[in-house]
């Protein structure tokens, strides 16, 4: 392998893969809110959610406390119970699996499309049994799947389709937001998530009786001694805060694509370009999906992350969920999401990131000398 050290840029950069901004209108949301009540039944919390239903075009929002905990209500809201089984791709976060098996239920793994993080219809047709309950499907990284197709299945099944789409605000399928597919689907906005209020999440539905077992669900059954539930409603501050922010948030992902293109535009490496995004999908750009075709591609991540270039490959360790200790009783093998996880990395292309900075990690990329 040629060295290239010699040739590639030194570290003279460290590029953050964070995106922790602040805005104007921050502060005066939350003195705002300090005026009002501040539990999850606030007025405050209600207007979050209206306004959440009005930028996604969705009939109902419900305002949670985390993504993880949007996950956990929806598929109460399922109807997904101790002993049933839930669909999903193993190129998921943990973040994903875990709330199935809280629930008591099995995680059911199916592969991935051979070209993107979708569920593969073979795949689930082969996997889905008299248990099954629900099928999750995964966006990664903003980039949308066949989320249409996949719902399509779902209801000749009998099943429901929950997305997971903590990763995908402004993502887009067919001139749709991706949430217009799913049955429920659920998000979170976490610190790093382009909507941000530090924790918490929120579901989406066009479904009403499904928006009402979540809100329900979420609030302790109501309290009524007759349905059953738990805390996790989201407090009025972060809705506060998310409310201020849903103002920015287009704009946020026109800059996260064109910085995307900015930096597309200036590679010249024969062995990386972007993922394969498909027919009328529109990514948000929480991260560009680059495929990469060298002999060992983890010594190509590497070498980005020597000179500054962080990777969600590197960073979670990412690699096919049944391969973790934790879950290796579920294993049941998928050689595409396999092959996707190995075959990519992730860079940040966030609206921090300036223009010198793209056209480091371009070059970057483009002196890079292996077989």
């Amino acid at each position: 392998m040629t060295d290239t050290t010699l040739t590639a840029p030194a570290a003279s950069r460290v590029i953050s893969d964070k995106y922790r901004p602040s805005y104007p209108d921050d502060l005066g949301a939350l003195e705002q809110a300090l005026r009002g009540a501040l539990s999850g039944t606030s007025d405050t919390v209600a207007a979050y959610e209206q306004a959440l239903a009005a930028w996604f075009d969705s009939r109902d929002a419900v305002a949670v406390s985390s993504g993880g905990a949007a996950l956990s209500v929806a598929l109460y809201a399922a109807g997904v119970r101790p002993g049933d089984d839930v669909l999903l791709t193993p190129s998921s976060p943990l973040c994903t699996v875990y709330p199935i098996i809280a629930a008591g239920a099995n995680p059911v793994f199916v592969d991935t499309r051979r070209h993107g993080f979708g569920a593969d219809p073979a795949s689930v047709r082969e996997r889905i049994g008299a248990r099954a309950r629900a099928i999750i499907d995964i966006p990664m990284w903003g980039y949308p799947t066949e989320v249409d197709q996949l719902k399509q299945q779902a209801e000749q099944a009998g099943v429901r389709l929950i997305l997971d789409l903590a990763h995908s605000h402004g993502t887009t399928l067919h001139g749709k937001p991706l949430s217009h597919y799913g049955h429920l689907s659920c998000f979170s906005t976490h610190e790093r998530k382009p909507l941000a209020t530090g924790e918490g999440g929120f579901i989406l539905t066009d479904d009403p009786e499904l928006a009402k077992r979540c809100r329900d669900y979420s609030r302790f059954g109501n309290l009524n001694g007759v349905d059953f539930g738990l805390n996790y409603k989201l407090a009025a501050l972060p809705a506060a805060l998310g409310h201020s922010r849903l103002a920015t948030l287009t704009e946020q992902i026109d800059r996260r694509r064109s910085n995307a293109r900015r930096l597309l535009q200036g590679l010249r490496h024969p062995k990386v370009h972007e993922k394969q995004i498909i027919a009328g999908g529109n990514p948000n750009y929480y991260f560009l999906n680059l495929a990469l075709g060298f002999a060992d591609n983890r010594a190509f991540i590497d070498y980005l992350d020597e000179r500054g270039i962080p990777s969600d490959i590197k960073r979670y360790g990412c690699k096919a969920l049944y391969q973790f200790p934790a879950l290796k009783q579920y294993r049941l093998d998928c050689p595409h999401a396999e092959a996707l996880l190995a075959g990519m990395t992730t860079i940040p292309v966030h609206p921090a990131i300036s223009e010198q900075d793209l056209d480091y990690m371009a070059s970057c990329i483009n002196l890079y000398e292996a077989p």
